[in-house]
């Protein structure tokens, strides 16, 4: 059995004694939706973009994530953790230009009247443009987890850190975490596991969960091992 990556590559996988039907193994894919046992939920909601989000874990290393924006729902994606990274990257973007921005248009005028007295209505422009800068600080701060596919940097899922509760998201985490390592423990060792990955990828393509591009860099990445 071969697999062209490009014109320039052919994977010859009979010499990792693959067999054909590993592609298409019942235990590796995604189980009957009659079948599923709920492990764990959480729902995150951002009232700014109107989005709400509720992750689903079930049947120890599958998740469930179901999108609501403004009342409208957009396609489930349903993501076998075996093939996510263990440890997320952590994102912090506290949006410290805009607070300083903010504070300046505060400051600066205040102190500038203090010593030179004008009319009041000088000061209108400066605090409104104030107020603006915050309220963006606000609505675009963010503090979020990114998972990504197993060997890539292609990001598959986000959990906001701040909502509800970081409690709640912290014991998510933990729990989510164990479903990974459960699933990839079930994982073949070495260069046998290549087309195990690259079959949950191309899945994940079809669904609409990553993109094309994302799906040829990730496969191109497993048959580099």
């Amino acid at each position: 059995m071969t697999i062209a990556v490009s014109q320039g590559d052919v994977i010859n996988l009979d010499r990792w004694s693959i067999p054909d039907l590993e592609l298409e193994r019942d235990g590796w894919s995604v189980p009957p939706r009659d079948s599923w046992r709920i492990d764990r939920r959480l729902r995150q909601t951002r009232m700014s973009a109107k989005t709400s989000t509720l992750f689903t874990r079930f049947n120890g290393h599958y998740m469930l994530i179901q999108t609501k924006r403004r009342k409208r729902d957009l396609p489930e994606q349903v993501i076998d953790l075996t093939f996510v990274q263990e440890e997320p990257r952590e994102i912090r973007d506290y949006r410290l230009g805009l607070w300083l921005a903010g504070a300046i248009c505060m400051t600066v005028p205040a102190a500038l009247y203090s010593v030179f007295p004008a009319p009041l209505l000088w000061l209108i422009a400066p605090l409104v443009l104030a107020v603006i800068f915050m309220s963006l600080a606000v609505r675009t701060t963010r503090h979020v987890f990114e998972f990504r596919a197993l060997n890539s940097d292609v990001v598959l899922f986000t959990i906001d850190a701040r909502t509800p509760s970081r409690e709640q998201v912290d014991s998510f985490l933990t729990e989510l975490r164990e479903g990974i390592l459960r699933g990839q423990r079930q994982l073949p060792d070495g260069k046998r596991r290549i087309p195990l990955a690259v079959a949950e990828m191309r899945r994940l393509a079809e669904s609409g969960v990553i993109g094309k591009d994302d799906y040829e860099q990730i496969k191109r990445n497993w048959f580099a091992m």
